[in-house]
């Protein structure tokens, strides 16, 4: 995951992200983040992506304020951020009708089902204006905070999106994917939770 996230940020976007060892890393790692991974039929990571309780410390807070509306901090209960959302374009594979990948989809998928087993209302997070056309175009975008803004080389958005049965046949309908996309003992997890 960390490889991935090196090729994303590093290589491929030229972000000046912490290289430690071929591992793209940093700080909000540190939080005991929940870690999701889209992997292929030989285990390997195609895409991945990082939760965090708005609660304590974030990137849309504390690196990415100036996305959100007169730099107002997002702290809630019921909604955590999506950050360092990766996907290896090399590994994955185009779906649906409108060019959704396979791991956009299942990554997507599964914060929901993960939010919705919380009790969360929304996930945030930020991504380029390449990545928002895209799922714009395959129907399943979050709702942009603000006014997008240069990070770095890309146009960046800030973006909720609402967790909700809604939510889900949007991403199920763009994909076609329709079976189980978390593994058994993390929905199990999710149930003691909730």
């Amino acid at each position: 995951m960390h490889q991935l996230r090196r090729k994303v940020f590093h290589e491929r976007m030229g972000w000046d992200v912490t290289v430690i060892r071929q591992w793209e890393i940093d700080g909000f790692d540190v939080f005991d983040p929940l870690y999701l991974l889209s992997v292929d039929h030989n285990d390997r990571v195609v895409g991945s992506l990082r939760l965090l309780p708005t609660t304590g410390f974030t990137m849309i807070n504390d690196v990415f304020s100036d996305l959100l509306p007169d730099g107002k901090p997002i702290h809630s209960p019921l909604i955590w951020e999506s950050s360092r959302f990766s996907v290896d374009h090399e590994a994955d594979v185009p779906i649906g009708p409108n060019g959704i990948s396979r791991a956009t989809a299942e990554l997507g998928l599964a914060m929901n089902q993960i939010g919705m087993g919380l009790g969360l209302s929304h996930i945030v997070t930020v991504y380029d204006a390449i990545v928002h056309r895209t799922l714009r175009k395959a129907r399943c975008a979050g709702e942009p905070i603000g006014a997008p803004k240069r990070v770095g080389g890309t146009l960046a958005y800030a973006v909720f999106y609402e967790v909700s049965a809604e939510t889900e046949r949007a991403t199920r309908a763009a994909s076609g994917i329709y079976g189980p996309v978390l593994e058994d003992d993390m929905e199990v997890g999710l149930q003691k939770v909730a």
